[in-house]
């Protein structure tokens, strides 16, 4: 079947290069409707209580983004500001508060000038204005609004929830250019934070390092191709039909709706680390069937028909891998498994389709420059890397038991990592350290408490009725009290409302319906009075991911053993607990997905080899490959976070393949009486996997060029994932062969 379809393939290779220029050009449009999502909930199932609740926030409550901004004294040059006191400063915070207020998506504001207005009717005029009016605060009002050291003090915009990226990255714009127009006192500097302020940096984020790691991939490989193949014009041949496939995925992509987010923005580069290994195995088997004399047209069959099966089966394990994520309830892994399974597709396609129309192109072209044919000689076939192949397959060969050892012993070194592997999916977390916005934030939680937000929605017939209001007071000071475990800086909710009013909770459900329709801030409860809010804020993002868990968890029980009315109910909400969901949901995930990817590839094996012994030569390594960067995972300190959840079944889809090549060739030679098919198999096909795996690694390396934290820890991951499963494959396959075939080939003895 093969056979029949590479002389189609050879004879119309004009016709299906026609084709792939059309799909060239159709993709070239769908580049131009990507778009890129940083929303959490679209990381979660829409029928999740949690993303309801979420959305209950939103629609409800007008519960949006928050923009902070810092403003803080960075220095003490001569002649500038030296205190945050100073009445410039604050005449400079209030005239960019009113600025701010004219954008139609501000709520409210809230400032230190907010004080002087209150207390004073206008702005300080002098420090000791300044000091008196501060003096008057209780502490804790203090510290909320001004640090200790007096240097720093907080602005906070609240803003109406934005739905897309693009509106939220012009919200930051906008947000920017008032704090650029605002004419601050020499030495002080006002930087943006906060929801808006981070998300805006993971966007911006996201597009550069798509762009720079597609960038950085394509020049690594380039210049391991153009080692390995030693003529620039051979190197661009496994090249052109990735670069094809590359364009062609972004481009359908775009033309699917399918945006681009933490997980899938790694998908350019990663398609150029894996797509290369299908294009350099097709042009490295046409190579060595032209130095055994062949013609192009029959180097060309022969490449494709003989490399084809083993890339059919490659391609089938890595989609098996991949199509694991599919299974999974996270939308950003069911997007990433549908992007990686249509990019493989694409780039196998294109190496057994286009591939040989490069190569003949490109032996036509020679032959008119220089008169002749000329066999190519490249690097990989010939000097100390055939030599050391052979002395490998010889070794294995010889001593299959000594291999399986060293195997048995990486793995027990690798055993005590697996167990230190964590996750983390804060999207804070996702930024690198060093970052303005990431960098101000830490003032924000040990110089204010902390901004991060924990909700608590709770549903009555009527929430005004004063024994549900009594229940919303004790349970609000309940969890006060327990600051010093849940990091809760401050409250707020309807009996914060009533009892400012009247001094204390009265049992007239009329006058609590007067206080809450006299309250002039953020709305606490919807337009029926089913529902009402209580907020707290604290620190509860910037702390250790363990710590983080344990304070979503006191809320959880907290909640659930409420001292509530018959009838009453009350629910965790908001970001910070989004981010515990989705934490609970990528470890439970990281599992099942990881138990279906291995067991979908095996199955494939099975299916294509249908001998258990013989399968056990490529499933052994495979699973060995995934064990060993696990447990360089803990050992190094990389935690698995939404982008790396599926990371084991895609080294399971990947490390097969390696496995399976050499299998492959061994069954190959074995056939036609090579009295040494371990030796050859090695000798044949390993050159082509260390060039495969040196640029797929190379690729997945380039991801070291971004700047996003699990973009780095992807990129290295999935390296030594790919290292792990070739060197697996080199010293497991060869000796379970042996010692399965040994007796049947010869077990030993120097090749004649």
């Amino acid at each position: 079947m093969l056979r029949k379809t590479s002389k189609i393939i050879v004879r119309y290779r004009a016709a299906f290069v026609l084709i792939a220029i059309f799909l060239l050009i159709l993709s070239g449009y769908g580049i131009t409707q990507l778009k890129f999502e940083s929303d959490l909930s679209k990381q979660l199932p829409e029928d999740l209580q949690a993303v309801k609740d979420y959305e209950t926030l939103q629609n409800e409550f007008q519960s949006g983004d928050v923009a902070i901004i810092i403003v803080k004294v960075k220095s003490i040059e001569k002649g500038g500001v030296y205190d945050i006191r100073d009445p410039a400063v604050i005449q400079s915070i209030y005239e960019l508060e009113q600025r701010l207020k004219q954008h139609e998506y501000v709520t409210n504001t809230m400032s230190i000038a907010d004080i002087y207005i209150q207390a004073l009717g206008r702005l300080p005029k002098n420090d000791g204005e300044v000091k008196f009016v501060l003096n008057m605060l209780p502490e804790e009002a203090k510290q909320g609004l001004i640090s200790s050291d007096y240097r720093t003090t907080i602005l906070i915009a609240s803003l109406t929830r934005e739905k897309s990226s693009q509106a939220l990255m012009r919200v930051y714009d906008e947000i920017q250019k008032d704090i650029d127009n605002v004419n601050f006192p020499q030495n002080v500097e006002a930087v943006q934070t906060g929801t808006v302020g981070i998300t805006y940096k993971i966007l911006a984020l996201l597009q550069s390092d798509l762009n720079i790691t597609m960038g950085i991939a394509f020049f690594v490989v380039g210049i391991l191709l153009l080692y390995f193949y030693r003529s620039p014009i051979k190197a661009l041949i496994p090249l052109i039909p990735l670069i094809l496939g590359v364009t062609m995925t972004l481009g359908f992509m775009g033309l699917l709706g399918i945006p681009l987010d933490m997980a899938t923005t790694t998908v350019g580069a990663m398609l150029i680390g894996m797509g290369i290994d299908y294009g350099v195995h097709v042009t490295n088997r046409y190579y060595e069937e032209r130095r055994k004399g062949k013609s192009i047209e029959e180097a060309a069959e022969e490449a494709i028909a003989e490399t084809g099966k083993a890339l059919l089966g490659a391609a089938l394990t890595t989609i098996a891998g991949f199509a694991a994520l599919s299974l999974s309830i996270l939308p950003s892994l069911q997007r990433l498994s549908i992007t990686l399974i249509m990019g493989l597709g694409l780039a196998a396609l294109n190496a057994v389709v286009i591939t040989p129309a490069v190569i003949i192109l490109e032996e036509d072209l020679m032959k008119k420059i220089k008169g002749h044919y000329e066999v190519p000689e490249i690097r990989s076939y010939s000097g100390f890397i055939a030599k050391g192949f052979y002395k490998l397959g010889k070794t294995v060969r010889d001593h299959p038991m000594q291999f399986l050892g060293v195997a048995l012993l990486i793995s027990l070194i690798t055993a005590y990592g697996v167990t230190q592997v964590t996750t983390e999916v804060r999207l804070e977390k996702m930024i690198p350290e060093g970052i303005p916005e990431i960098e101000v934030m830490k003032d924000v939680r040990y110089e204010f408490g902390g901004q991060d937000e924990v909700d608590v929605i709770i549903t009555a017939e009527d929430v005004r009725d004063p024994s549900v209001v009594r229940a919303i007071h004790r349970f609000e000071k309940q969890i006060i009290a327990d600051s010093y475990y849940n990091n809760v800086f401050e409250s707020n909710s309807i009996a914060d409302i009533v009892i400012n009013k009247y001094g204390y909770i009265p049992d007239d459900k009329e006058k609590i319906k007067e206080a809450l329709e006299e309250y002039q801030g953020q709305g606490m409860v919807n337009d029926d009075y089913s529902m009402t809010i209580v907020q707290f804020k604290g620190n509860f993002m910037g702390v250790r991911q363990e710590q983080f868990r344990e304070i979503m968890r006191y809320f959880e029980e907290e909640v659930q053993n409420a001292d509530l009315p018959a009838g009453v109910e009350a629910r965790v909400a908001g970001e910070s607990y989004l981010n515990y969901v989705l934490d609970s949901l990528t470890n439970s995930e990281l599992g099942r997905i990881s138990m279906y990817g291995t067991l979908f590839v095996i199955l494939i094996v099975l299916l294509l080899f249908r001998k258990p012994a013989l399968s056990l030569s490529m499933i052994t390594p495979m699973l060995l490959g995934a064990f060993w960067t696990v447990g360089y995972m803990g050992l190094a300190g990389i935690p698995f976070s939404q982008t790396l959840a599926g990371i084991i079944s895609m080294i399971v889809g990947l490390g097969v393949d390696y496995g399976m090549h050499l299998t492959h060739r061994f069954l190959e030679e074995m056939g036609e009486g090579n009295p040494h098919p371990i030796i050859t198999a090695v000798q044949g096909v390993g050159p082509g996997i260390l060039v495969g795996a040196l640029t797929t690694a190379g690729g997945f390396l380039a991801l070291l060029a971004g700047e996003l934290t699990p973009i780095h820890d992807l990129g290295k991951t999935l390296a030594v994932g790919i290292f792990a499963s070739m060197l697996a494959a080199f010293i497991v396959t060869p000796a379970l062969l042996q010692l399965k075939y040994g007796k049947q080939i010869g077990g030993g003895g120097d090749e004649e």
